[in-house]
């Protein structure tokens, strides 16, 4: 699970350029399964701790395969969209006074990957339900994962979203609010007239970037 909120940290740094849970099942792991972290509905508010000591706000809007995270950083803000279902994803950032969309490479590129696709892949058949927990007003599942150098946890409601996640000692992540329910289809879809940049041709998106600056 180290290394899972890259998406997060990067777009902070390219920004520089409810109802309660579910009842929560009892804490018998020899029956449990890790949910789908894909399937539900919601928006959410957290902060994101990183190492240095830095709190970085997010906002997390899920709509089955459809993602959109807000990031706020003392550089800037900026807005990961990324669609499971066509397997597009874009940093959007205001770079020069404009609006920029930065389209990851074919194939992925690491800091445009869903988190909770990390998360899945990460906790789903090697994480074991060790208890229960509350986060938000909301209920979970705490699910643990030991590996070399310590246990990483994570707090996950039945329908699949994430309440907090910790590595070692070092909660990295934490839920403030939850507002279960369908999200808007336009937070999903680049707003009208962004210009968009392919971060396959990374000569071609300096250049956009110096016309944007008036360089």
């Amino acid at each position: 699970m180290r290394g899972v909120l890259s998406a997060t940290i990067l777009a902070a740094m390219l920004a520089a350029c409810g109802g309660g849970g579910p009842e929560t099942a009892g804490n018998d792991a020899s029956n449990a399964t890790f949910p789908d972290m894909a399937g539900a509905a919601y928006r959410l508010e957290a902060n994101v701790h990183h190492a240095d000591g830095a709190t970085i706000p997010v906002v997390m809007m899920r709509d089955g395969a459809k993602l959109r995270m807000e990031i706020s950083t003392a550089q800037g803000a900026s807005t990961i969209i990324t669609n499971g279902e066509t397997g597009e994803s874009f940093i959007i950032a205001q770079m020069g006074g404009r609006t920029i969309a930065m389209r990851a490479p074919s194939g992925g590129m690491s800091g445009f990957e869903d988190p909770t696709a990390s998360w899945q892949r990460d906790l789903s058949g090697k994480a074991t339900r060790t208890g229960v927990c509350n986060v938000a007003g909301q209920s979970g599942a705490e699910w643990t994962q030991t590996e070399e150098g310590g246990a990483n946890r994570a707090c996950v409601t039945t329908d699949g979203i994430i309440l907090r996640a910790a590595e070692g000692e070092r909660t990295v992540w934490e839920t403030t609010s939850v507002e279960r329910g369908p999200q808007p289809a336009a937070q999903f879809v680049l707003p009208p007239g962004v210009q968009v940049m392919d971060l396959g041709n990374m000569g071609g998106m300096m250049e956009a970037v110096r016309q944007a600056q008036g360089n």
